[in-house]
C-alpha cells in the first residue's frame, strides 16, 4: 500500500491575506476561501492529513486539520519549515485562494502525479503554479511570480493537470471580476 497524501495550505493569516485585492472584504474572503479549500481537502478520499501553515495566530479550523506556524515571512518558505520537519513521501500544496475547488479537483491532481514526480495545476494563464503534487520527489519550492513555468524547469516526470477549480485563483481585482462572469 502506498504512502498516504499530505495536503499542506499556507495561509497569511494576521490581516496581510489578499492585500492586492483591493477589497474591503478581502480578509474575510480569504479565510472564507481557506475553509472552503480544506473543506475539499477533509472530502477528498485521498487525502488522508490536512495542514495549515500561516504566519498569523491559530484559527478555528476542524479539529482534524493540523496547523503550524511559520517562522520564515514568505510562503515557499512556511512550506519548507513544514516540509523539513515532517517529509511526507506524498504531499500536495494547495494555495488557498481558490473560490471554486472540488475534492474532485484535488483527486484528479493527486491521481495524475507521476512517480518521483510532479503533478502541477497551472493558473488560467499558464504562467503561476496553484497546486502542487509531489511524490517522490524534492523539488525547489518556487511559487510565486511564474511558478509554473518555473516548476516546469525542474528535472522530475511531470503531469499538468488544467480544472477550473484549480485554474481560477483570485489575487487582483481584476481576477474577482474575471471570476464572477465565469460563475454566473
Amino acid at each position: 500500500m502506498s504512502e498516504p497524501w499530505i495536503a499542506v495550505l499556507p495561509f497569511k493569516g494576521n490581516g496581510q491575506s489578499k492585500t492586492r485585492l483591493a477589497l474591503p472584504e478581502a480578509q474575510q474572503l480569504a479565510q472564507q476561501w481557506l475553509t472552503q479549500a480544506v473543506e475539499q481537502c477533509l472530502n477528498a478520499p485521498s487525502i488522508a492529513q490536512t495542514w495549515v501553515v500561516s504566519l498569523g495566530d491559530q484559527f478555528q479550523l476542524p479539529p482534524s486539520v493540523k496547523w503550524m506556524r511559520q517562522a520564515g515571512q514568505g510562503l515557499n518558505e512556511g512550506l519548507r519549515e513544514w516540509h523539513s520537519l515532517h517529509r511526507p513521501a506524498r504531499w500536495v500544496v494547495i494555495l488557498p485562494d481558490l473560490p471554486h475547488v472540488r475534492f474532485d479537483d484535488l483527486e484528479e491532481l493527486l491521481g495524475a502525479c507521476p512517480a518521483q514526480g510532479l503533478a502541477l495545476a497551472p493558473d488560467r494563464h499558464r504562467r503561476g503554479c496553484n497546486a502542487l503534487a509531489v511524490q517522490g520527489c524534492s523539488p525547489e519550492l518556487v511559487f510565486g511570480t511564474d511558478s509554473f513555468l518555473r516548476y516546469q524547469a525542474q528535472p522530475f516526470t511531470q503531469a499538468v493537470v488544467e480544472r477550473c477549480g484549480l485554474a481560477n485563483d483570485v489575487d487582483t481585482l481584476d481576477d474577482w471580476n474575471c471570476l464572477a462572469c465565469q460563475h454566473r
